[in-house]
Order: C-alpha cells, then sequence, then structure tokens
C-alpha cells in the first residue's frame, strides 16, 4: 500500500475516532452586546414604596434570547407592582386571599393596564448569564386599579372613592414655597394611605377661570375656609365653595398659624381639620405645636419645612382614624337618594366620552344604559340634586362636550342633559 494512502486512512480513522466521544452541548445562542453588565452576584425579587411609586426588582431564566428575557422580566416586575397597590388598597389578607384567583386573573396577568408610568433603573444577567434581572421604579394608575377592585366587591364603594382635597395655608408669614412644598409632601402621605389626594393648589387656579372671580379672590375664599372650620360660604364665596365641592366630598386642611426660629430653636404650630362638604360637618378637629433644635451647620428653611410636615403628619395620624371612621359609617348606613341622569343628543363616541368621564367623576358608578338615542347614569348619594347637576354640567366641559343643564327643581329626581 502506498504511504499516502496509508496516511489518508489514518487520519480518517482518527476522525471516526474523535467522533464517537461525547462532544459538549453548544449553549443556547442569545443576542450580543445589548449593554447589559453580566455578573455572578445573586439578584433577589424585591419590591418597596417611595412615595407614590414603587421600587421593584425581579428576574427571570433565559429560555432563548434576552430581548424575550427582557419582556417576560418587564411583566413581572408591572405584576409586582400591581400586587402590591392592591394590597395597600384591600387592606385586608384574608380577604386579599379570598379574591387571589380574581386578582391574578383581572390584575397580575395583565399590569400594563395599570400602568402610568415606569422606568429602568437597572438591569443584569446573572449566573453564568441564564437569569435575567430588572430593576425598575413604577407608577401605578390608582384609579384604574380601584375601579376593578370594586367591579369584583373587593373594596367596598366609599374606599374606592376615598377622594379628600388637601389645602395648606400659612397666611403672610410663611413663605409660599414652603407651604407648596409641605403640600405636595402630604399628598403623597395620603395617597399611601388609600386616599385620593388632590391639591388645592393643583384646583384653586381652574375653579378661579370657572367662577370668572381670579385669583386673589379665591386666594381669600380659602384664607377664610382654612382659618375658620365652621365657614359655609357666604353671597361672594358661594359659588367657590360649590365648585370646590364638585372636587371632592372631603376637604382636609392645613393652618400653618406660627413659624418661628428663636435661640437656634424652630416652633411651629399647625392647625388641622377634615370638614365634610355636602352637610357641613367637621369630621375632625387638631392641634398641634412642635418644636426642634436647629443643628449647627443647618439650612434654616430646610429646618423649618421638615418642623411643619413633621407637625402635620402627626396631626394626620389622628385625623385618619376619624376619617376612615366616618367613611366606615357612610357605608353602613347608605343612605341616599336614586337620580336618574338622561344625555341626549349626542353620538356614540360622545356617549362613550360621556362615560369614561362619568366614571372618573363618579368612581361609585351606578348603572349606565341606553334607552334609545338617550344615555342614561343613575346614582345613589346624600347629595342634594341640583349640586349633582352642577357636578355633571361640571363633568361634561371637561369632556369638551356642550349641553343645556335643566332647570333648578328642588323636589326632581331625573335632570336631562340635552346636547346644544
Amino acid at each position: 500500500m502506498r504511504p499516502w494512502v496509508l496516511g489518508v486512512l489514518v487520519l480518517a480513522a482518527a476522525v471516526v475516532a474523535a467522533g464517537c466521544h461525547n462532544e459538549p452541548k453548544v449553549p443556547p445562542k442569545v443576542e450580543q452586546d445589548r449593554g447589559i453588565d453580566s455578573s455572578d452576584e445573586m439578584w433577589e425579587p424585591m419590591g418597596s414604596k417611595d412615595g407614590d411609586e414603587f421600587l421593584v426588582r425581579e428576574k427571570v431564566r433565559v429560555v432563548d434570547t434576552l430581548k424575550n428575557a427582557e419582556i417576560d422580566c418587564r411583566h413581572a416586575c408591572y405584576s409586582k407592582a400591581v400586587d402590591m397597590a392592591a394590597k395597600d388598597y384591600i387592606q385586608d389578607m384574608a380577604k386579599y386571599d379570598a379574591n387571589a384567583d380574581e386578582i391574578h386573573r383581572r390584575i397580575k396577568q395583565q399590569p400594563n393596564k395599570f400602568i402610568k408610568r415606569s422606568t429602568v433603573l437597572e438591569t443584569r444577567t446573572l449566573e453564568n448569564d441564564t437569569q435575567y434581572g430588572m430593576y425598575m421604579k413604577v407608577l401605578v394608575d390608582d384609579q384604574a386599579l380601584k375601579n376593578v377592585l370594586q367591579e369584583l366587591g373587593i373594596i367596598r364603594q366609599h374606599i374606592a372613592e376615598k377622594q379628600a382635597i388637601i389645602v395648606v395655608y400659612g397666611g403672610k408669614n410663611v413663605e409660599k414655597n414652603l407651604v407648596a412644598k409641605v403640600g405636595r409632601k402630604l399628598g403623597e402621605y395620603y395617597n399611601v394611605q388609600g386616599y385620593n389626594a388632590i391639591l388645592w393648589d393643583e384646583v384653586a387656579t381652574d375653579i378661579a377661570e370657572e367662577r370668572n372671580v381670579g385669583e386673589r379672590a379665591t386666594e381669600d375664599f380659602i384664607q377664610k375656609f382654612v382659618e375658620n372650620p365652621e365657614f359655609q360660604g357666604d353671597t361672594e364665596y358661594q359659588g367657590t365653595l360649590t365648585a370646590l365641592r364638585s372636587r371632592g366630598r372631603l376637604v382636609i386642611a392645613f393652618n400653618v398659624n406660627k413659624v418661628g426660629i428663636v435661640n437656634r430653636t424652630v416652633s411651629v404650630s399647625v392647625h388641622a381639620f377634615a370638614k365634610d362638604l355636602l352637610t357641613g360637618r367637621i369630621i375632625a378637629d387638631e392641634e398641634k405645636p412642635s418644636s426642634r433644635l436647629l443643628a449647627g451647620d443647618a439650612d434654616r428653611d430646610v429646618a423649618i419645612h421638615d418642623a411643619v410636615y413633621k407637625a402635620s403628619e402627626e396631626l394626620s395620624a389622628s385625623l385618619l382614624k376619624k376619617t376612615n371612621n366616618w367613611y366606615d359609617k357612610l357605608e353602613v348606613t347608605k343612605v341616599g337618594t336614586e337620580y336618574t341622569f338622561k344625555f341626549s343628543g349626542f353620538t356614540e363616541d360622545e356617549v362613550q366620552q360621556i362615560d369614561r368621564q362619568w366614571r372618573q367623576t363618579f368612581s361609585a358608578g351606578g348603572d349606565g344604559n341606553m334607552e334609545g338615542s338617550t344615555y342614561v347614569r343613575t346614582y345613589t348619594g346624600e347629595e342634594k340634586g341640583q349640586m349633582l347637576c352642577d357636578k355633571v354640567d361640571m363633568m361634561m366641559k371637561k369632556a369638551g362636550l356642550s349641553a343645556r343643564k335643566p332647570m333648578p327643581d328642588s323636589r326632581a329626581t331625573t335632570f336631562e342633559f340635552k346636547k346644544k
């Protein structure tokens, strides 16, 4: 046999012999260069609250590509955030457990419906690229979530509409920036407690424009209102009080009536009350003086802000007990009159606008249906009919729809809004 033939046979035998051994499995192909750091560090899932946003961290298994793992992980983060929000609103783990299947089906499996915005803070691959982790900040759509919880019967009707207007007033001796900052922080505090907090600063300009009275007049009104809890609104301010009432039934007001620094001691005094705008009843009335020593390197404005907020937060702990009891009593009594509102002459698209705006204005809902070409809504409540008509009229304007408001009638329980 020729030498070169022998060489070929030897080489072929070597190749065959090599093929008999078990080759190592090739890892699944993953997309490269996505700017994701690789780390062996363990990343445990977590969730916490930061103001009105949730900080959540999740990790998922990389099944095929990192792109798909990213999608799965984002979904897991959203699901965790809405689940945490649902637990905050239900505040009863026995009730949560009893409805866990429905919460999973209606909320956790489709969390995108309940997300206002999100920010990815960090992503990374873990455990030799077999796991993908994401850390993000998520803002949940409170009202959308509460609507579903109410539909499921998990939260009570009045809990679903725990809307409170937060007012912070400081008079001439307190800087407006300080008042605004304290107001925003208190808004976050009440949102965490399960309320829908609306700040006076957010509605004051709109009310001034609606009433055509100017911002000075609304400032005079809120001063009278905050300084005297019994204030019912005289002739000059009755319209402004009605406009305020249309935005929420409960007002929680804070009057910062003393601020000062003497001998490096910050002293503040805050008077707070909660008032039912429908009945004029004072639900809670508290006052809290507070003082704290100013540190040597402390900023004066920061120290005053912290002292005012601390006093307001301590007052709020007491106010909340009384306002929650008030809500509970409303739920037990369930008193009120059933009213019917008819909307005629509107197109199908406009009816859908009315329906959406109604659900945002009256989270307690009521039934809605079509009677021919007329859209009909029912509502049961303690409010007077004319007060509700004013609220519906304002609701229509917010929806950008023009309608003739029904004539005042103190005995009527049915009202028709006709398209202009």
